[in-house]
């Protein structure tokens, strides 16, 4: 039976308790109205039980499948997020994300869908249990020998996870829910919502996606705090917070604020386990582990979870079988984790949360997606509001007819024809569904009549998408696609004339992309600095503190700022590209110390914009202020700037100094370069920055063997090229090993 809820009108946070103000922000707390959709029917088969809890994005119900009679979790969008595609393009995502995985340790979903008012939802597993953070909250931490046991089975489901390219990105106690079975417990990952699946043909372009931040403060990762991509090594880092606070009973770091905590993530080191709990019996095997997870520097964590694993266990996780797995967790016996059926946690988007009468999968932070792209998955097949369409066995000849049938099944239903008829789709990507699914059937068609060389037909084709296109306000996003595959098409056919036409119109479109991203890399840039103002204003005692979160706001963006200003230099836009760096050095510098590794970035980037314009003055100082920045982070922390960094900034300046001959100091500044980088000529290619370092070292031998012809030593010279051409018969396409 569900207790009372009350509802915080600030925060927006419920609860399940007997207290009357919120413990955040101390506002008093209202009665929740009773949920309409409890005791419904919802999408014509989930019959709605009662509210398990509610997050800041979506609502999860307790369900019976109305035919199965079988209990489900239905996880739903918030109503008012129905608009918002960022939350349609993530709560899609966990669909896809969660649909990839299949293990014993990771929530199941069984179904996905959007009603006929355009809400989209998501069918789980019910979970009967609690989550690790509601044990922790009751037991303040675990001795090692109930912890080991829950670690395993969160090693085995995230390692099946990354092994299928799924990043978790969110991993904290909340989603490790833990389920009483039979004298023994099993451990669930939950929560997908915005999990990041590897695929290198989906990767955003636009600056706020670029520096976009998710997931929980207090277990982000370093590189996720600072925004930039991810990759497995992340969630090690996560799983180290998650271990430490499950071993000690206290959170690694924590600020006054989730961005001080980000900060303290990127710039701060954490105690030692036995400095955090020196009363806990922690094995040294288990501390280091932990401590290792927790580096700054991804490369200096373990590289996989498999690896980790070894590492705790000794043995590999490979050879472990899901029975395994699953056992050697007893409950209520000496020494193992007590769980209480019947209660779970009330998710909301903060980490303190009340208690819901109820058991289920975490239902915070919930994304989605669903109108965005469903023309493409309906062609090939993915969950639609009507049916599953299985289009992966049809010839390609099909694939229009199954639009139109497809269209004609769902215009029938007055609901579902304002969505994909009238509804114009998102700001961001204007164009209703109908215009997406003709959009997809004819690129369809030109690429079957390409692959049967009528290229006739098939430019005609293209030129039919071409019109298309042009009703999507997606930043000529289809636009560019239909160029690039008429490229193709013009190649294949031996027609230059048209090729040469199709790159100019590529240019501009690729030109105006970038000047447009410029703008909103300026605009975000002149928010800070107005925001940095003002809390000057305010005065030091004050201001210290929003000073330190601005820098930190800044710092999230500075990647997305330098691949917007190399975008701009590709399409020669030198001066929008100059004004850019400046003002992002500019403010960066007022925000951070002398010693920060992005600063040099960013003076670096600027060095080159000038150097390209021919404004050689200007240049050296830049590279010089980037050294010097370079080496100061090094010695505050080698894990903030390596010695391959170092390296780098000592090639940079060498480089400009032979090219202007200035030959003593290119002599000075090479060798000290290579001096560096020769730590590094035995390359591990599963290691990015060792393929990095090792392309450095190439680049550095070149560099003095032009040094050399240009001094006229001949001799050394062909030693130089000689030692780059043994270096270079090592491949080095960089595939991470899979989980």
């Amino acid at each position: 039976m569900d207790t009372e809820r009350k509802v915080c009108p600030t925060c927006k946070r419920e609860f399940f308790t007997d207290v009357d103000s919120c413990p955040d922000d101390g506002s008093s707390l209202a009665l929740k109205s009773n949920d309409p959709l409890v005791g419904t029917v919802f999408a014509e088969k989930y019959e709605i039980l009662s509210v398990i809890g509610t997050g800041g994005m979506s609502v999860i119900y307790k369900a019976r499948h109305k035919y199965m009679e079988r209990l489900c979790a239905v996880k739903l969008l918030q109503q008012f997020l129905v608009a918002d595609d960022s939350m349609f393009q993530r709560f899609q995502y966990e669909a896809k994300a969660a649909s990839t995985l299949s293990h014993v340790n990771v929530v199941a979903m069984h179904d996905f869908g959007i009603t006929g008012d355009g809400r989209a939802y998501l069918v789980m597993d019910y979970l009967d249990g609690e989550d690790l953070s509601t044990v922790l909250e009751r037991d303040v931490f675990l001795t090692e020998a109930q912890a080991k046991p829950i670690f395993r089975q969160v090693l085995a489901g995230l390692a099946h996870a990354h092994s299928k390219g799924v990043i978790h990105r969110d991993l904290k106690p909340s989603n490790i829910f833990l389920i009483p079975q039979s004298g023994s417990l099993l451990v669930k990952l939950v929560d997908f919502g915005i999990a990041k699946i590897n695929n290198p043909d989906n990767v955003s372009q636009s600056l706020t996606r670029t520096g976009e931040v998710f997931g929980s403060p207090l277990y982000m990762s370093p590189e996720q705090c600072a925004g930039k991509s991810l990759d497995a090594r992340s969630d090690i880092y996560s799983l180290g917070c998650l271990m430490y606070e499950t071993l000690s009973g206290r959170r690694p770091l924590v600020g006054e604020s989730a961005l001080e905590t980000m900060h303290m993530h990127l710039k701060e080191m954490q105690l030692t386990l036995s400095q955090a709990a020196p009363k806990a019996e922690i094995s040294p095997v288990l501390e280091n582990a932990v401590m290792k997870c927790l580096c700054k520097l991804a490369q200096d964590r373990f590289q996989s979870v498999a690896e980790l694993y070894q590492e705790i266990f000794g043995q590999p996780l490979a050879n472990m079988s899901n029975d395994f797995i699953t056992a050697g967790i007893p409950v209520h016996s000496g020494g193992g984790v007590t769980i209480n059926t019947g209660r779970s946690r009330q998710s909301d988007d903060s980490e303190n949360d009340g208690k819901s009468g109820g058991s289920s999968i975490n239902p915070g932070e919930a994304s989605s997606a669903a109108v965005k792209g469903v023309a493409k998955d309906v062609v090939k097949g993915v969950v639609t509001p009507a049916a599953k369409l299985d289009a992966q066995d049809k010839s390609q000849k099909s694939k229009m007819p199954l639009v139109v049938a497809l269209l004609s099944g769902l215009v029938a239903s007055a609901g579902l024809y304002w969505i994909i008829a009238v509804w114009p789709g998102p700001e961001s990507d204007r164009g209703t569904l109908l215009n997406r699914w003709i959009y997809a059937a004819w690129i369809s068609r030109a690429e079957q009549l390409v692959t049967q060389a009528h290229y006739s037909e098939a430019e005609q084709a293209y030129n039919q998408v071409d019109k298309i296109a042009e009703s999507f306000g997606d930043n000529s996003g289809r636009e560019m696609t239909v160029l690039e595959a008429k490229f193709k098409l013009f190649e294949l056919s031996n027609q230059p004339k048209k090729s040469e036409a199709i790159l100019k119109a590529m240019d501009i479109i690729n030109r105006n992309r970038a000047l447009s991203d410029c703008d909103a890399a300026l605009k975000e840039i002149d928010k800070i600095k107005k925001l940095y103002e003002k809390a000057r204003e305010i005065g030091k005692d004050r201001g210290i503190n929003s000073e330190r979160e601005l820098a930190l706001q800044m710092g999230t963006k500075i990647a997305a700022i330098i691949g917007v200003s190399q975008r701009l230099r590709a399409a020669n836009a030198y001066d929008d590209q100059e004004n850019l760096l400046q003002k992002a050095t500019d403010l960066y510098s007022q925000l951070v110390s002398n010693d920060d590794p992005q600063l040099a970035d960013l003076k670096t980037a600027l060095a080159y914009s000038h150097w390209d314009q021919d404004e050689i003055p200007q240049v050296r100082p830049l590279l010089a202020q980037a050294l010097t920045i370079t080496i100061n982070a090094n010695k505050r922390d080698a894990r903030q700037a390596s010695l391959i960094d170092v390296g780098e900034s000592w090639l940079r300046l060498g480089q400009f100094d032979r090219d202007r001959s200035a030959y003593p100091y290119a002599e000075k500044e090479l060798n000290t370069a290579l001096s560096i980088l020769r730590g590094y000529s035995k390359v591990d290619k599963s290691n990015p920055e060792s393929v990095r370092a090792y392309k450095l070292l190439i680049e550095c031998l070149n560099a003095f063997a032009d040094y050399k012809t240009q001094v006229h030593q001949d001799a050394e010279a062909r030693h130089f090229r000689d030692e780059v051409a043994v270096l270079k018969k090592v491949k080095l396409d960089y595939h991470p090993e899979p989980q």
